[in-house]
């Protein structure tokens, strides 16, 4: 067990180690005077100010970590225009007023202007955060994520005793009723469709617990949520080939279409489950 726990935490010291490598370098490399004043600008024409420096880790976390995964999505777009608000224009309103208040020798918009400003100074660290942060995300969610997300099995940090994993099935009844449920939401709704869709959501569609729609699933009908869910997207796929969608788009397009999330993740469900490659059942 212990070599298991080694091996799942590996790769999280691995990036834990390259993240505080990336700030040793970029504290040592940026040219800024600590023990000059902050505030005299006149002092520091071609350097930037030593506040942006020090709120550029933050910003580039929050938004890395939590307004990009929490709220970036077709469902909750507004909710993330309000967290870019929050992480990249409050932070500068509140240093204009403060730093008027404090000097008083321009106005709040000459500030809020100024080559100090979180936004437009030169360099603009709140932008700069922002680009970092989309490019970081962006690598893990596309290279990490998705061979986590693809191979579950994977996903087990622990080894499980063999009498913990004798979960009972659900009842006859109960698991008849929660099965109809399940695939009527499915049909009516396509929420297999959300290449983002999780067993969470699921259950909370059809009004259950996620622990009892996994038990139905592995226990009651012998697969899991992954295989289940693709089924539905590759029926869907199949009849929108029939109806000649692919006049329009490319397989693979067409596959993300019916809420697959990538090229190779479609290609494996769909030889899993017909036996052939999307171009063979195509030719057929």
């Amino acid at each position: 067990m212990r070599i298991n726990l080694l091996n799942a935490r590996k790769p999280v010291l691995v990036e834990s180690i390259i993240h505080s490598l990336f700030w040793v370098f970029f504290f040592t490399a940026v040219n800024v005077d600590w023990t000059a004043n902050w505030f005299d600008r006149t002092i520091r024409p071609d350097t930037p100010p030593p506040l942006s420096v020090l709120i550029f880790p933050f910003i580039f976390y929050a938004h890395a970590f939590w307004a990009i995964p929490s709220f970036l999505n077709k469902k909750k777009w507004g909710i993330y225009i309000l967290c870019f608000l929050l992480l990249f224009l409050v932070p500068e309103l509140i240093r204009s007023a403060l730093t008027v208040a404090w000097d008083g020798q321009n106005g709040f918009w000459d500030e809020f202007e100024s080559n100090d400003s979180f936004l437009l100074g030169r360099p603009s660290v709140l932008w700069m955060a922002m680009l970092l942060s989309f490019a970081y995300r962006f690598s893990k969610d596309w290279f990490v994520r998705p061979q986590q997300t693809e191979n579950p099995e994977k996903q087990s940090f622990f080894p499980t005793n063999n009498k913990m994993q004798e979960i009972q099935p659900l009842g006859l009844q109960e698991a008849e009723i929660l099965r109809q449920n399940l695939e009527k939401s499915l049909l009516l709704s396509q929420p297999y469709l959300n290449a983002e869709l999780s067993l969470g959501e699921l259950a909370k569609l059809i009004g259950t617990t996620d622990k009892k729609l996994s038990t139905l699933l592995n226990q009651n009908m012998r697969t899991n949520f992954y295989d289940y869910i693709n089924s539905f997207r590759i029926a869907e796929f199949k009849k929108s080939v029939e109806n000649g969608k692919l006049m329009h788009l490319s397989i693979v397009g067409l596959a993300l279409e019916c809420g697959f999330k990538s090229k190779s993740s479609f290609y494996r469900a769909f030889k899993k489950a017909t036996g052939v490659s999307p171009s063979q059942f195509i030719q057929q």
